[in-house]
């Protein structure tokens, strides 16, 4: 079944008004809250790194590293939900994966590509589950054209024994859901038109492929394990067992703007965070929440919260970069990029609307690219 007739709309936070910036700025302050831990994936001189920080009564504060990640170059590939990030990156021509468990706090890390030189292809997405970490990547192969493949990493072979799926257009993005493999496909060169390739991860054959049109851009997994396909002007639901799709389309400038974001998750309610482009604010990336069973997002536009010396000089926020949530005590917290310096960065935490306030920040020697609550 096919459903059309459904209309974002976008609320803009346009509740803190000008001539409320100075009582809601100056309300920052320590609130009593549940102790939690945040990991922090940062990126500073070219290089990603993390820290830990500790949230008390006295605010937030630096409390050490996760010693079992290993500092990876700029330079990456990730994939994350809730709970884990993954990211693949080549150092000295070997190639890599680290997968990060939030809540075990455990790093595990895997040597990929033994079997050719990793710095003659062109890894484009990555996901992986318990079992398995899936890259899809480009190939350049001499007097042919490009080898577009998905590589299947089993976890329980160290990196060893993978199996490589050939796709025959351009691998955008993937994921994974009732272990079937979803791959976003580009035709390129004919039709420059989408398409979904279906995986049977079982016997690692494809099952069939759908046509998606054009502008399609990204693959997100909700939490009813329906896979989300991404349009500028809607988005599509599709049931990764029977195959039906439901449509939910946006109003005229109500696009939740999901599409373009570099660092997204979805809460245990099902509501995404994630990096909204708003070319008409002083702050061009900011924090935004988008609710798929209401289709509604909620956007913080700095400046409505933020008075102008607290957003130049105070926080001096230049970009957002990422988001996170603290289910526990209610807080949202907006990782930053401070301006003029491409390696110094911070993160504010508030409560969300409608009890908005403004809870504490804390200044970081690098530019936060992940957060995760554990």
């Amino acid at each position: 079944m096919k459903t059309y007739n459904i209309v974002a709309y976008l609320f803009m936070a346009l509740s803190f008004s000008a001539c409320e910036k100075s009582s809601v700025a100056n309300s920052e302050e320590v609130a009593t809250v549940i102790p939690s831990n945040y990991t922090v994936f940062l990126s500073s001189s070219n290089h990603l790194n993390t820290v830990v920080l500790g949230s008390s009564d006295d605010g937030l504060e630096v409390q050490n590293s996760v010693t079992s990640f290993t500092e990876i170059p700029s330079k990456y590939t990730k994939f994350r939900t809730s709970d884990e990030i993954s990211f693949y990156y080549t150092k000295n021509c070997e190639a890599k994966i680290q997968v990060y468990n939030a809540k075990s706090d455990i790093v595990k890390s895997y040597e990929v590509f033994k079997d050719f030189d990793p710095c003659s292809i062109d890894v484009i997405a990555i996901t992986h589950t318990e079992q398995s970490i899936f890259i899809a990547y480009e190939r350049e192969l001499q007097g042919k054209d490009k080898q577009n493949t998905v590589r299947v990493v089993p976890l329980n072979t160290n990196g060893n024994n993978s199996i490589d799926i050939p796709l025959d257009k351009k691998p955008v993005d993937l994921i994974t859901s009732t272990n079937r493999l979803f791959v976003l496909t580009l035709n390129e060169f004919v039709t420059d038109e989408y398409h979904l390739s279906v995986v049977d991860l079982n016997t690692n054959e494809l099952l069939m492929e759908i046509d998606l049109g054009r502008n399609v851009a990204k693959l997100f997994k909700n939490n009813a394990e329906q896979i989300i396909i991404s349009n500028p002007k809607l988005h599509t639901t599709l049931d990764p067992v029977t195959l039906d799709k439901t449509y939910t389309t946006y109003g005229e400038n109500t696009e939740p703007g999901f599409l373009t974001t570099k660092d997204s998750f979805i809460d245990s309610a099902g509501k995404m965070y994630f990096q909204k482009t708003m070319q008409t604010s002083g702050v061009t990336s900011v924090p935004a929440i988008y609710n798929f069973q209401e289709n509604s997002t909620v956007v913080y536009l700095f400046e409505n919260f933020l008075s102008e010396s607290e957003l130049n000089v105070k926080y001096s926020i230049a970009s957002t970069t990422s988001i996170g949530y603290d289910e526990l005590n209610d807080f949202v917290l907006i990782g930053y990029q401070k301006k003029g310096n491409s390696n110094k960065g911070g993160i504010l935490r508030i409560s969300p609307a409608p009890e908005f306030k403004i809870i504490d920040n804390i200044d970081l020697d690098g530019v936060p690219q992940t957060i995760f609550v554990n």
